[in-house]
Formats: C-alpha cells, structure tokens, sequence
C-alpha cells in the first residue's frame, strides 16, 4: 500500500492498479500531476503538455481514474472516504474550486444538445479518465470504452414499453457520438472472445440487433462454447403429477478455465409461490432420453450436450455466462414482449443463476437483473421479478453511497458565523448520538467478507455493459409503474432528481384518468416542475437565477406553475433542451421548441421533430418539412426522423425526396419489425409515383412530337447521365416499387395490402411477374379467405401468360405439367386455392374450365362450366329460382331478370357451357351423346325464365340461334 503522504513508487503503479487500489493511484506523483494538468486545462483550455500523450503513467493513471468512477456509480464498494476526500481535495482546494470544475465538465461533456445527468457523483474523475485515455491516440479499446460511458451517460430514461434500459433507446439523441462508437465497432481489430463479446454488448445498447448476433455467434465460435435451448421432461408446479416438456438452456464450456473469481456472489430471492416450484425439477430416470421425447427432436441437440442432464451441468466459464445473458438480452429486447418471448429468455438467465460453482459477483448480479426483467411480466413471479429488482437496485445504492461526511472545524465555525444553531440527535440518554444517513438494503447489510473486492467486480464490467445506478433505479421505478404503483415511481424518480421523469409521471397519470374528470391537477403539476426548472420565480431578478433550482429536499406540492414565470434561469439546466420540448408538449407552445434548438447550439434533434409536429397539427406542410429537413441533417442515424420526412413529402408530391427519405430510413434500420413494413411500403408507394409521372412525362413528349431521345442532351453521355436516364426509365422505377412491396411483405406477411400492391406492380410488368403475382395472390387468399379479395382480370392475366400460352406435348388423358415449372404451379394454386373458395362467382368457374380444357380434363371442363352457368343463374349449387340474385364484389345486385348486365352474362356464361358440350361433351364417357340433351336443357331453362323480361333483346336472339343450332 502507498504511504499516506502521497509518495506511492511509481513502480508500483501497475501492481496497485491490478490490486483495485485506485484512488491511491490517483494520489501518486504521477496521479496528482496529472490531475493538476487536467485542472488547469479545465482552467484555461488548451492544448495538452506534449509529453502527456506519451507518458507511460498516464494510462495507468487514466486507467485508475476511470475505474474509480465505476466503483462509485455501478459495481461498489464504497470508496475508502478518506482516500478520496484527498483525491477531491487535489482537484481544487476550496468547495468552490471543486463546483466550478463540476460545471465545467458537465458543459464539456454535453454532446449535440444533450447533457449528461447533472447528479453524477465523482464526474470529475471521468472527466480525467477522458482526457487521459483519449489522449492515448494508439488505445482504441479504452478510447471505446470511455465513449460508451459517456453514451450512457448522456441517455435519458425513457418511459417507453420496454422492461429494459436496451428496450428505452427508441431513438438516438447524439448521433455524432454515436456514430463515432460505431466506426470504432466497425473498425475493431481484436477478435478474441472477450473483445467480441463486448463488441456484441455495446450492439445492443445502440439497437443493432442483426450485428450484435453477429458478432455475438462470432465469439462463441471463437471460444468453442456450445449450447441449445433444448426440451425435457420435468415438472414445473407442486401438483403435477406428470412430466411434461420443460424449456431448458443445456451448455458447455470449452477445456479449462479460470473461475469468475471471488467465493461470495449476491443473495437472491426465493420465489416463495403456493403453486410455481422454485426450480423446475426433471425427470431422473432415462438419463439421456431425458432431452427430448423423440428421437428427431435429440438430433437437434448438439452432440457434445446430448450425455448432460437438465439439473446436473458443468460449470460454466465467465464468458460464455456472458453470452448466455447477452442471447437473453437480445431476445428480450428485440422480441414481442409476450408469454412465449418470456418462456424462452427465462432458461438463459436460469442458466447462469444455476451454476453451482464461482460466479463472478457483477455477472451473478447482472443474470439477476435480466431475470427479474423476464419475471416482472409474468402474473406468478411479478412479485419476486420487481422485489428482486429492488434488493438489486438496493445493493448498488449502499455499495455506491458515500456515508456524509462529519462537518469539519471551518464548516461549524461558519455555521455559527451565519447564526445557525447545529441540531443534534439524542437516543436512550445519549447525548450527540449520530444520525446514520446510510441507505438501507432490503437484505441485511453483508459483513466485509461476504462482499466482492472492486478488482473482482469490475473484471468484466466492460463485457457486461452494466448499467449505470440511476438507469438502474430508473428501470426499477418503471417495474413499480407497470405494478401499479406509480406513486412508488415517482419518489424514485424525485430521490434522483430526474424532474422530466417527475412531469412525465404527473402528465402520464393526467392523461390515464382524464376521463374522470380528475386529470387536469396532474397536467398542471407537470408544468409546474417544468417551469420550475427553467424559469425564476415572478418578479425574481436574473441574478438570482441559481437559487432555490437544486434543491433536495423541495416540496413539489408547494410548486405553482403561476409562481414561475419569470426570466428563464442562466445558466439553464444541463438537460434544459428536453426541458424546453417537455413543456411545449405540454402548453402546445412553438416558441419552447425553438428555444431548446436555439441553447443547443442547433444541435437537438428532438426539437425540430417537434417543431415538425406542431406544424403539421396546423396543416402547414412545408414548414414541417422544413423542420424535419433540419432534424435529420444534425441526426442522420435516426430512421424515425426520416420515416416522418419522407411521409410529409408523399403528402406534398415530392416522390423524389420521399423516395430518398424512405431508403435513408431503412438503411439507418437494424430491425425488421412491423414500422420497417411501413417504410418498405411507403417507398414502394414513392417509387410508384415516380412511374406515373414519368410515364405522364413520356406521354406528353410523345403528344408533342418529341422522342424520348431527341430529349435528351446531345454529345457524348458521361457516366453519370446515363445513370440519371436508368434511373428515371419507367421499367426501373416500376421494378423498384414491386421490390420495396416485396420486401415490406415479407417482413409483415399478414398485410394483405401490401401484398395486393404486390400483385398490382408485378401485373403491370410486360411480360408480367409471373411468380410475384402468384405469390402475392397466394397470401390475399390465405389472409382474406374470400373469392372478394381476388381480382378475376389479375388471375385471367396470369393464366393467359403462366399456362394457356405455354404449348403443351400432343397426347392424349389428362396432361400433368412438369415438376417445378411455373404452369404446374398455377394450376395448383387455381385448382386448391381459387376452386374450394369460389361460390358465387361464376367468372373464376369460367377460368377454370379454360385451364382444365388445357390440361385435356374435359370432365372436369365441362363441370366447372356448368357450375359458371349456375353461379350466374343465381348462387353454385342449383340455386335456380327466377327471383334469386348474387351480389358481385362491387357490391350490386346480380339478379339477372332485373339488372341487364346480369342477364348478358347468364346468356354469355350459356353459350360458354354449350360450346364446351359440343365440343368435348363426345370425349366424357358419362356425358357421350347426350350432350346435346344437356345444352337444350340448359337454353330452354333460361329462356324459359327470361321470356317476359327479355325477349325482344340481342340476347335473346342469341339463345334462339343457340337453340336452332341444337335441333
């Protein structure tokens, strides 16, 4: 240990660095220099000393400031206080020294608008850690990690539907760190599994789910980890009397590994349930058989998990527990959050808890975070899933709380100067008995040997991507909203002085009981800490902007929006820009949006959006493209931005922007959810419109008398004005719009819409999408299950090209195309799709018999033509009544004695039935001769039915000539 007048050997550094002995790094020669260059700088900024940047104790010494600052605010345990009240002391002497420095970081570390959480305890040593470290131009690990850091310090809770601090991130508020993280990720060189497995963390942080599982199955090849998640038979409640199929995570480490370090780890809840068994108790008997019922279901386990038993599995190494909680925390945060999503990701963090050996302390606590993220939405272990949250959160708030310190001689002289008198407490007698501030932890506190050194707890810090404390108590204030108990929430978020999440609250609880009639006070409590935050009170001088802003112990029942309407506070709050947003929300007011874009330097994204939004309440579309022009240009990594943008220039026929906008979108996109949908269809929507108003074009030149090459600008085309030309061709345009549809169907294969766009564009292709159109009309039929929803010219279309203009080997019996081509496929689909559906619409029943006499099945040619004639007669089946009518998809009336386009088609769908008897009624054993019996039937039955109503029309000469023709 360095001695206590500061004079550590810097040979000593490293070892003191490994042994978690940060703060008396930091008090070492090196240590305090650096920390008096870093003051100084802060001072009067500047440019570094030349030789900071090589100083071989500078990483060291940055190494220890920042983890430091980690024990302080994520992992514990507490700091030694008396260390650090020196370590405070050597960045400024006097409490004045130390606030200016902490308001000069806070400003530092704003990013686009957006400041850090004002009540960071120790920012100052992460300000150091980021100076040092990048500084160290040739370190990109650390320069990433303090990156990330400063990314979650930036990111505000969000109120969004999500159970965790990955699910909030709805969209990125810094971009340009942000994308600065990302080129790091891109560009990382380092491919063992730890690097890999932190790479894939930090993925998911940023939302990018397709790179975080990319990454993620990378370093489990590295590493030879293997796992399933797998089935065996087990029981899950205390009455089951038989075994059922349990989900469970079989997996396997790779040869020997060092041990997460440390004996103790975290206690855990029981989930003390009258049904649920704390653990799901398997089968003994069968051994191996145990792992699934049949034999095809034990080949989906890999080979070297099939001899491990559900309740008896090896050790696991650190890492690959890593993995497992990062495949849950993908699962959880980029899944439907329902009962089956719940099912899967619970026997990850399962995994991990179960281990019976050592488990690193930060990554135990970390697999009992993610399961309580999981139970918190199950009715049975709700219970256990929030207070297991809460002894969590309880745990990192006493091991991250610096006890008060007692007030020194110059503190009460000065107390006594100003009049005050010093209160103190006695208990039992004794007198001056001391107030014990401490947090309280819902388990009893954990003696020094039942705790994790800091070396220990911060081993994988990185790889896990722990939260920061106050997300954590921020996520469990949203576990207590989603119980129910919001006023539980709110006093969370009031200890942390989060006062946007304070108004949130109010607003969210205003607008849930609005329809009583009770909702205003909430909403008037809203603006009320709002304004509190960013205006002096009514009639207060400017120069008293500070006064009363920050204080703790604020009653906010006492707070009045009417009080607070003076001069806006200077300097403004650290998060002053939402601030602003919040309370436009709130008074629908423009001016606080253009005043949180005006102090953030014109930087916050968020306020041109809502910028955007107002104007679109007032229908004035052109400033709301404008604003969100704006808002995209300063965060172009935002897919919502430009969703909006391209959306607003549909609305005003720009299909050229809205057709960029939408691609912008979707290319600043990871995941493939429902909104993607949308975006594809828009921008096959963009992309359409462009091929009306190019063909619009096209035909106006024609009209006149200019060719599309006569057009176009003489001389030798560049490679860029051929591309121009391609790209404005109409056949182009149209192939854009049919892949967007496409894409956007496949994402939502239960929109019909989309897939009717589909069918739409690939008709409209010369020669026509054979395969597109089938495709589309499959799923309209499968979604819609209607003879509606199909369109008889897109089918006719599609049997014309697909099958009746394909010529057929000469032969005789019924013809069965070949496996796989196209023809085959559409009869298939007309014959078991179109066929069962069909009752009323004797248009598909004429198609029918077109196809089936191609394919030589003139039994059936003949039966599909007479089911035609019937359908038009009045309903398949027989249903020949002269007053029975059908209703067509245009939704009129088809009773063909009444509607004369009725009876032209009961006359045409007649000719069509003789016409098919005559000419193959001689081919069908059971029919032979007697077809000409048939049509007469069939001609006079009409006739006789239709006599009074038409018989002096052009029809009715044709069915007499039918007639004749029969004799």
């Amino acid at each position: 240990m360095g001695s206590q007048n500061g004079d550590t050997p810097v040979s000593s550094l490293p070892e003191l660095l490994e042994q978690g002995k940060y703060l008396e790094v930091l008090l070492s020669e090196p240590g305090k220099a650096l920390i008096r260059s870093y003051v100084h700088q802060q001072q009067s900024p500047s440019p570094p000393p030349q030789d900071q940047n090589h100083n071989s104790n500078s990483k060291i010494v940055g190494l220890a400031a920042f983890n430091a600052f980690l024990q302080g605010n994520v992992t514990g345990p507490v700091l030694d206080d008396t260390l650090l009240s020196r370590v405070e002391k050597a960045f400024g002497t006097t409490e004045n020294e130390r606030k200016g420095l902490a308001r000069r970081c806070l400003a530092e570390l704003q990013v686009d608008g957006v400041g850090v959480y004002a009540y960071v305890p120790l920012l100052e040593l992460f300000g150091l850690a980021r100076w040092v470290l990048l500084g160290l131009g040739d370190d990109e690990k650390e320069r990433l990690r303090v990156n990330v850091w400063h990314y979650k310090l930036l990111t505000e809770p969000s109120l969004g539907s999500g159970s965790s601090f990955n699910k909030g991130l709805q969209w990125c508020e810094v971009p340009s760190l942000r994308a600065e993280i990302e080129r790091a990720l891109e560009g990382g060189q380092e491919k063992h599994g730890e690097a890999l497995v932190e790479r894939a963390m930090v993925w998911i942080m940023l939302g990018q789910e397709k790179k975080a599982r990319r990454v993620l199955e990378e370093a489990r090849r590295e590493r030879g980890f293997v796992y399933t998640l797998t089935g065996a038979l087990g029981k899950r409640t205390k009455f089951q009397e038989r075994s059922t199929s349990q989900l469970v995570v079989l997996a396997r480490s790779k040869g020997a590994f060092e041990s997460g370090g440390g004996e103790v780890r975290p206690e855990g809840l029981k989930l003390n349930d009258d049904t649920l068994l704390e653990e799901l108790k398997f089968d003994k008997e069968g051994g191996e058989t145990d792992i699934g019922e049949r034999d095809d279901e034990k080949e989906d386990v890999p080979v070297e998990l099939r001899d491990i038993k559900p309740d008896e599995q090896p050790q696991l190494a650190p890492l690959d527990q890593i993995i497992l909680l990062a495949e849950a925390t993908l699962k959880d945060a980029f899944s439907p959050a329902d009962t089956l999503t719940s099912e899967e990701v619970l026997p990850f963090a399962v995994r991990v808890i179960s281990d019976q050996g050592k488990t690193n302390w930060q990554i135990y606590t970390h697999a009992l975070l993610v399961r309580s993220r999981i139970e918190v939405h199950r009715s049975r272990t709700m219970e256990r899933g929030v207070l297991q949250m809460q002894a969590v959160v309880d745990q990192v708030v006493v091991d991250t709380t610096q006890p008060e310190r007692a007030q020194t001689q110059e503190e009460k002289e000065g107390e006594e100067e100003n009049g005050l008198p010093e209160i103190k407490v006695s208990v039992h007698g004794d007198e001056a008995a001391p107030v014990d501030n401490k947090p309280k932890s819902f388990f009893p506190a954990a003696k020094p040997s039942e705790t994790a050194p800091p070396e220990v707890r911060l081993r994988y810090i990185h790889t896990l991507s722990s939260p920061p404390r106050w997300h954590l108590e921020s996520e469990l204030a949203y576990s207590w909203a989603g119980v129910g108990s919001l006023v539980s929430a709110m006093e969370i978020f009031k200890r942390l002085r989060l006062w946007a999440e304070v108004a949130l609250c109010y607003a969210s609880n205003a607008a849930r009981e609005d329809e009583g009639g009770r909702g205003k006070d909430g909403e008037a409590r809203a603006k009320a800490i709002l304004r509190w935050r960013l205006f002096n009170k009514t009639g207060t001088a400017p120069e008293n902007s500070e006064q009363d802003a920050d204080e703790e112990d604020v009653d906010l029942d006492k707070i009045r929006e009417a009080d607070y309407h003076g001069p806006q506070r200077t300097p403004p709050p650290s998060n002053a820009p939402r601030l602003w947003c919040l309370l436009g929300d709130l008074e629908n007011e423009k001016k606080y949006y253009e005043r949180a874009w005006e102090i953030s330097g014109q930087r916050y994204a968020r306020a041109q959006k809502s910028l955007g939004e107002y104007y679109l309440q007032q229908k004035d579309l052109l400033s709301a493209r404008d604003a969100y022009k704006q808002a995209v240009h300063v965060n172009r990594l935002s897919n919502e931005l430009w969703n909006r943008l391209g959306d607003i220039s549909l609305r005003m026929g720009e299909f050229a922007d809205a057709a960029e906008a939408f691609s912008r979108a979707i290319s600043s996109s990871d995941s493939n959810g429902g909104e993607d949908a949308r975006t594809w269809s828009n921008l096959g929507s963009a992309f359409y419109s462009l091929y009306v108003e190019r063909v619009k074009e096209l035909r106006q030149q024609n009209e006149n008398g200019v060719s599309a090459e006569s057009a176009a600008v003489p001389g030798d085309e560049d490679e860029e004005t051929v591309e121009k030309k391609e790209a404005k061709d109409p056949k182009t345009l149209l192939t854009q719009s049919l892949h967007a549809y496409k894409k956007g169907a496949s994402i939502s294969h239960d929109n019909w819409r989309i897939w009717d766009n589909v069918i739409t564009l690939a008709s409209r292709l010369r020669p026509i999408a054979v395969q597109e159109v089938l495709l589309g009309l499959q799923h309209v039929v499968r979604i819609r299950k209607s003879e509606d929803a199909v369109d008889v010219d897109v089918l006719r279309l599609l049997l014309n090209e697909a099958v009746l203009s394909v010529e057929k080997p000469a032969g005789t019996g019924i013809y069965d195309p070949p496996r796989g081509s196209t023809e085959r496929a559409v009869v298939q689909f007309l014959e078991t799709s179109i066929v069962p559906l069909t009752t009323a619409r004797s248009e598909f029943w004429e198609l029918i018999t077109r196809e089936r006499v191609w394919k030589r099945d003139f039994a059936g040619a003949i039966d599909a033509a007479e089911k035609a004639w019937r359908a038009a007669m009045g309903g398949a089946g027989g249903g020949l009544l002269p007053g029975s009518s059908s209703t067509g998809p245009d939704g009129k009336s088809r009773n063909w004695l009444e509607d004369k386009d009725a009876w032209a088609l009961v006359v045409e769908r007649t000719d069509e039935l003789v016409s098919v008897l005559e000419n193959y009624g001689e081919e069908v054993p059971e029919i032979g001769g007697k077809w000409k019996g048939k049509a007469r039937l069939a001609v006079r039955s009409v006739m006789g039915k239709g006599k009074e109503a038409w018989e002096d029309t052009e029809e009715w000469d044709r069915l007499k000539g039918l007639l004749e023709g029969l004799k």
